[in-house]
């Protein structure tokens, strides 16, 4: 249930957009028709290379659309929604994301006094093929299904609640760009550890070129690289560089890991396994090239959904190479 007055809500739900309007509009649908007796709202916070926001302001007047031209990656978009946000609780999640109908009940059930954050499941959508099913794998196998209930040493910005309160009081945290690792490291650290919860899921639906979808995880690797060591002195910089060709080997051992507990989930595994590869190679890739540049890559390329036209893509300033 939405609500429209300047009354504290139970909860912001904010959508990063990224990907594609169509993708967008799905997420936001979802959204509303939650099974749930909660008062929150819907903050989308669009990369301006989406296109003109016009005609889903129109169909969903109650939804705040957000975007600005200097504001185009996603730990940049995620800071413009944690400030508009006015819910007790602040759920984060991505426009590839379709929410299951009781995901916000799900997360409203789990206290977050002492917890950093709660988060969930992040599914790739059925019968999908093995590159896409590769692509959702590579990025969110840690909150794939079978998971339990608990302590979490992780969790994704597609399917992750906070409380509002922990966020201002850290705000130096996050004022320059919300880095999922580095946030969730310092909500461990001040208010208590990460929680996951299966019962809250959201199911991602990706459908773009295996060629889009490498150069999106080398994009992401570099992005994520640079981000990471962007104020750290050299000495830190050399030492991720000089263990990051360990990388490929590291990350493929931890996807492995997980799809042994599962035999269907090994079976999609051996399956997707030339696609998994790389797509790890092209993350790892791009991981070492940030840490040891400094450097953003030259376009951040979310991989555009097969049949549109018009990509998302940030052109990164010069003045940032």
């Amino acid at each position: 249930m939405t609500q429209d007055s300047q009354a504290e809500l139970d909860m912001s739900v904010v959508v990063v957009a990224i990907c594609s309007l169509p993708q967008l509009e799905r997420s936001i649908r979802a959204i509303e028709c939650q099974q749930c007796e909660l008062t929150f709202e819907i903050i989308v916070t669009a990369d301006p290379r989406l296109g003109d926001l016009g005609d889903l302001r129109a169909r969903f007047p109650k939804v705040v659309f957000l975007s600005r031209p200097d504001c185009t990656t996603p730990i940049e978009l995620t800071v413009i929604g944690v400030r508009a946000a006015r819910g007790k609780r602040l759920v984060l999640t991505e426009d590839s994301c379709i929410a299951s109908p009781g995901w916000l009940t799900a997360i409203a059930a789990v206290s977050s006094v002492g917890r950093g954050a709660v988060g969930g499941v992040v599914e790739a959508m059925p019968q999908v093929s093995s590159a896409m099913w590769a692509f959702c794998y590579v990025d969110f196998f840690k909150y794939m299904r079978p998971a339990a209930e608990g302590p979490a040493h992780t969790l994704s910005v597609c399917n992750v609640a906070y409380s509002r309160a922990d966020l201002v009081a850290l705000e130096e945290g996050w004022s320059e760009g919300f880095v999922e690792t580095e946030m969730h490291n310092m909500l461990q650290e001040k208010i208590g550890p990460l929680w996951f919860c299966p019962d809250a899921e959201v199911r991602v639906r990706r459908e773009v070129t295996f060629g889009d979808a490498v150069y999106e995880r080398y994009a992401f690797g570099r992005l994520f690289g640079s981000t990471r060591v962007a104020q750290s002195p050299m000495k830190r910089r050399l030492w991720f560089a000089a263990v990051s060709p360990v990388l490929p080997l590291l990350l493929m051992s931890r996807m492995l890991g997980k799809a042994r507990t599962d035999a269907g989930l090994m079976k999609r595994f051996t399956a997707s396994l030339p696609a998994l590869s790389a797509m790890t190679l092209a993350w790892s890739w791009g991981e070492w090239l940030g840490y040891v540049t400094g450097r953003r890559p030259r376009r951040v390329t979310t991989a555009p959904e097969k049949g549109l036209s018009t990509p998302a893509i940030s052109q990164v300033s010069a003045s940032s190479q």
